[in-house]
């Protein structure tokens, strides 16, 4: 019987306590990285009022497993801390979200159907109630929450700076981020108007990865009145309720 040279032996046993024995190293952070995302939520808080134009790219997953992409746009207006206007639109829907610090109404264009409903006093806590009692989100929320608790970098297990690009001509710094649930990549504006100029989020919970992306187009001084952000119900729209969703789930238990 052949015997199997021992510096062989070793080396096979070298390979084995390697493989067996090594784990991945942890994600590392960057404070740099943490430091740009919170200087640039630090200054959006300071924006009195602002016009952003955004550009999403939403994937979609099949039961099969195929990703259809759909395209959409929303064009928001706010004057803080209790005026604001979105309008989106894409493939499936088109919407407008009003909100003047006391009501909030919802139309849907296609449908012409609208919601009318009492509101608290700025667009944080309107958020806040929207979400909790009604269960929506407002589109691009975090654009709203990003300097504030919402938005706790507690959350992230990894950060890193990729480097330099260039969005739309403008020029940025690149920052990948990583959670338990969703990797993100944010592009930030250089200079003295840290503005993140586009977002890509990946859901990690689903195989298939879908993807939300945004690109940002903004105008720190946007003309607008009061009447930007009251709603005059149209000729033959039709008022519906809008659902507590939080009301219906303890009529249900």
């Amino acid at each position: 019987m052949n015997k199997v040279p021992k510096i062989v032996v070793a080396l096979l046993a070298s390979l084995f306590v390697t493989t067996a024995f090594a784990q991945p190293d942890e994600p590392a952070i960057d404070p740099g990285a943490i430091a740009a995302l919170e200087k640039m939520g630090g200054y959006l808080r300071t924006l009195q009022a602002f016009r952003v134009q955004v550009i999403t790219t939403n994937d979609t997953v099949l039961e099969d497993g195929q990703k259809i992409q759909h395209e959409g746009t929303a064009d928001i207006l706010t004057n803080t801390p209790n005026g604001l206007r979105i309008h989106t639109d894409n493939d499936r829907h088109e919407r407008l979200f009003l909100y003047d610090g006391k009501t909030f109404t919802l139309w849907g264009q296609r449908l012409d159907y609208y919601a009318t409903i009492d509101a608290p006093d700025t667009i944080g806590k309107l958020a806040d109630m929207l979400e909790n009692k009604y269960g929506m989100d407002l589109p691009e929320i975090d654009l709203f929450r990003w300097g504030t608790a919402k938005m706790d970098t507690a959350a992230i297990i990894g950060a890193i700076d990729v480097g330099p690009a260039v969005i739309n001509g403008t020029t940025c710094q690149h920052y990948a981020f990583r959670q338990d649930d969703i990797d993100w990549q944010i592009w930030i504006q250089k200079g003295d108007y840290p503005l993140p100029r586009k977002v890509v989020i990946t859901t990690k919970t689903d195989d298939a990865r879908p993807q939300h992306t945004a690109e940002y187009q903004w105008d720190l001084a946007p003309s607008f009145n009061d009447a930007a952000f009251t709603f005059n119900p149209p000729k033959g729209a039709l008022r519906v309720v809008l659902e507590d969703t939080l009301s219906s789930a303890d009529a249900n238990e």
